[in-house]
């Protein structure tokens, strides 16, 4: 029997790289080679101990470029695995499926050699497109899907709160549609990649932004103090996207939502039109990478100490098996 090694999670901070058989393919799946796996925000909450739906032993992540056995060129794996029937999928709201499953949340992930994925999950990456910047387009997807929403257009002004990828991100994408996007993130090192992505200002404290002037924020955080910023941020009848997930519960200032007139909408994800779309900006006008560390699957544990423990020094890690 084939073996693949796999970073394995086993609760809280415990990550293993193991040996494992590898998983055969089911109806319809196909055997996909990870060339490069991103670490997501949402893989660090299990790491912090709010696994949620999540139950170890595990391989966590679902952001990967790679190659299929036989099929030329890169493949990006859309990772939300949809039913299709349901009113959300009919709707094309395939994000909200009533049966959604997740790579590396409700299933194994790509944190491994190789992983068995449906052969409908696989977008084909433009040759030309460097796999560093391939890599990108999950959590650039869940960004553009955001903006999308909220209807963002060239001329408009964007908070963003939270210097992560998918903060980071936001400003890149609403840069690329000509609105003026500003960066709350205390870290330094953070601040200085949302200015090249595109950032009008960046800012160390919410404090500092200009009070009810945005006309849309996005939380890539998602805890109160920094909800609350963001509903702070934004003008009367502006609108706030819930984007991160840092803390399940808190509280809103409900006066302030009813009198100033405005919305708030928790954002899961995106949909496959979404994915496609931050593929081809991705290709079509590619961000620098310099921010991006990469690091050997070996070394993932480590990988996930420095995002959590020393921000400053990682942003954004991607994991090779190579």
């Amino acid at each position: 029997m084939r073996r693949v090694r796999a970073l394995v999670w086993h609760g809280g901070r415990r990550l293993e790289l193991e040996s494992l058989p590898e998983p055969p393919p089911g109806p319809g799946e196909v055997l996909f080679d990870v060339e490069l796996a991103g670490i997501c925000g949402s893989d660090l909450h299990a790491y912090r101990g709010h696994p949620g739906p999540r139950r170890p032993p595990l391989v966590l992540g679902h952001e990967a470029v790679g190659s299929v056995a036989g099929r030329p060129g890169r493949f990006a794996v859309f990772p939300l695995v949809v039913c299709g029937r349901c009113p959300a999928c009919l709707r094309g709201e395939e994000n909200l499926c009533e049966r959604r499953g997740l790579l590396g949340l409700d299933r194994q992930g790509v944190f491994a050699e190789r992983v068995p994925v449906r052969e409908d999950a696989l977008v084909q990456v433009p040759d030309e497109l460097d796999p560093h910047v391939a890599v990108l387009v999950e959590p650039l997807a869940t960004s553009l899907s955001a903006l999308r929403i909220d209807g963002v257009a060239a001329g408009d002004s964007v908070l963003v709160v939270g210097g992560g990828a998918i903060g980071l991100l936001a400003v890149y994408a609403a840069a690329e549609r000509g609105a003026r996007a500003v960066c709350v993130e205390p870290v330094d090192e953070r601040r200085a990649v949302a200015e090249r992505l595109g950032a009008v200002a960046v800012l160390a404290d919410a404090a500092e932004a200009v009070p009810a002037a945005a006309d849309v924020a996005i939380d890539a955080v998602g805890i109160e103090p920094t909800w609350r910023a963001a509903v702070a941020g934004v003008r009367p009848g502006g609108k706030v996207a819930l984007v991160g997930l840092g803390q399940a519960e808190g509280s809103m200032p409900a006066g302030d939502l009813v009198r100033r007139g405005i919305a708030v909408r928790g954002h899961y994800a995106y949909t496959r039109r979404d994915f496609e779309d931050a593929l081809a900006l991705l290709a079509a006008s590619p961000p620098p990478v310099d921010w991006l560390t990469i690091l050997a699957l070996a070394e993932g544990a480590e990988g996930f100490r420095r995002l959590v423990d020393t921000p400053a020094a990682a942003t954004k890690v991607l994991l090779t098996p190579a």
